[in-house]
């Protein structure tokens, strides 16, 4: 993204919606009372929420932008499609909708105040989704004229130069004209200059991923020096996920590569929700703590109530996860007998079996229903775990990854639930797809999503759907 596009993503079109949401506040009472009288219904007082709410209207107008960077409609300069606008505004709408239905249950209010908020939100999605289309047909159509195109120069190798460019999004690169391709090799600067001079050059783009940045180190220093923009593209083995961000220590400045999800109240959230959860669960959950306890004891009464297991957190981190004990006590000891008798119903380096020996005849009954899992209530208060996220693998099935791309899971905290426990769980024996899955909640997180699968546990926890 170049300084351009990030002052249109975090200022411009932000503050211009706020405007034209200002703007569509004031006409609103106009708009209520004809819709009012279309319906048959007599025109009341004349409401302006902007006069007569000021500290509410005014919460409710900065939340328009708020929201509406939340669920990414600011993404990609605004020129998405569509179809994929009318996803955000409509998700923005559902986001007001909660928030105006709150407001209402909490107020009580008339019926015209009501028909004021709805047309107001109403009125609010449809400007912002006018002003959305005007964008992107000034920059569709703007594109294709030549004297407001920008002139750059592309370097790198010929094979990684016309594989990248021709990477890029057609509506994209019709900005631009590429006056200059520069190889790597001796005397590169004076023809820079040259075509910086010739033809105003403004954005420089490096193609062959962070080892370009040594190849064409001067030339780089070059662009710099004259306040032309350096774009580093990076390379395709990077993936779709890494996210490119600069952060400043005192003097030095780092260039950071991130593929999970950054620092931000969304996370700070996260961390308090899951606690708040955690708590109200456990001390609803506190009558199957006891029945546990007893029906474990009397099915096996020489082993303990629980069972504390090394597992791997967040980067490998080690810590003990607790759960319920379903198997008799020597059930490690036997894992590699098991094993070669019975065999693995997992591919990779994970053990799953359905009729597991190990396990004692209450044991597939708190199996079945999750409520050996409860104990891990207490890894969740004490922050080595979340109540969303990929399962915690045990350490010595970590260390047998066969990829080192699959540690990338360990990236985020562990969790109770994920994509694989709501849709395969046992049912499905596939080691990389639920890798995968585990890679589709990191790359796909947002507080939303987790609200999302929390709720979407509770039936198959309740149904049994995979349990084993």
């Amino acid at each position: 993204m170049t300084r351009r596009s990030k002052f249109y993503h975090r200022c411009l079109y932000p503050c211009v919606d706020f405007v034209l949401a200002s703007l569509f506040a004031c006409c609103s009472p106009y708009v209520t009372n004809a819709v009012a009288e279309g319906q048959g219904h007599t025109p009341q007082e004349f409401l302006n929420l902007l006069t007569a709410s000021p500290f509410l209207a005014g919460a409710a107008l900065v939340a328009v932008p708020v929201i509406l960077r939340h669920v990414g409609f600011y993404h990609k300069r605004n020129l998405q499609r569509v179809g994929n606008a009318l996803k955000q505004i409509l998700s923005f709408a559902v986001y007001y909708l909660c928030g105006i239905g709150l407001y209402l249950a909490l107020e009580e209010t008339s019926a015209y105040y009501s028909l004021l908020l709805l047309v107001n939100l109403l009125g609010i999605s449809l400007v912002v989704f006018l002003r959305y289309l005007l964008v992107r047909w000034y920059y569709l159509h703007s594109s294709r004229a030549e004297e407001l195109r920008r002139q750059i120069i592309l370097a790198g190798t010929a094979e990684a130069m016309e594989k990248g460019w021709a990477s890029l999004p057609e509506y994209w690169t019709r900005n631009f004209n590429v006056v200059g391709r520069i190889e790597p090799g001796e005397g590169n600067e004076a023809l820079v200059q040259k075509l910086i001079e010739e033809h105003s050059v403004n954005g420089l783009y490096v193609f062959g991923g962070l080892a370009a940045h040594h190849v064409f180190e001067n030339v780089i220093y070059q662009c710099e020096v004259q306040g032309i923009d350096v774009n580093m593209v990076l390379g395709n083995r990077m993936g779709t996920s890494l996210r490119a961000d600069i952060n400043e220590v005192g003097d030095a400045r780092m260039l950071v590569l991130c593929s999970t999800p950054v620092c931000s109240w969304s996370r700070a959230i996260k961390a308090l929700m899951d606690r708040i959860v955690a708590l109200i669960i456990l001390l609803c959950s506190s009558p199957l703590w006891v029945v546990a306890a007893v029906g474990i004891k009397l099915s096996d009464p020489k082993g303990p109530v629980f069972f504390r297991q090394r597992r791997s957190g967040v980067y490998g981190r080690v810590f003990h996860m607790w759960k319920f004990r379903s198997m008799y006590v020597d059930a490690e000891a036997r894992l590699e007998e098991v094993k070669a008798k019975y065999g693995n119903e997992m591919n990779g380096p994970i053990f799953k079996l359905t009729n597991d020996p190990r396990i004692f005849k209450f044991g597939h009954f708190i199996r079945k229903t999750s409520i050996d899992e409860l104990p891990q209530l207490l890894n969740i208060l004490s922050g080595d775990m979340s109540i969303v996220g990929p399962r915690p693998l045990p350490v010595y099935e970590t260390e047998a990854f066969p990829r080192i791309e699959h540690r990338r899971r360990l990236s985020v905290k562990p969790g109770l639930t994920c994509f694989w426990q709501i849709e395969d769980r046992s049912d499905n024996g596939d080691f990389d797809n639920m890798v995968n899955k585990d890679l589709r909640y990191i790359d796909e997180w947002s507080l939303w999503l987790d609200v999302k699968l929390f709720f979407r546990t509770i039936p198959a926890v309740l149904f049994r759907k995979g349990a084993k």
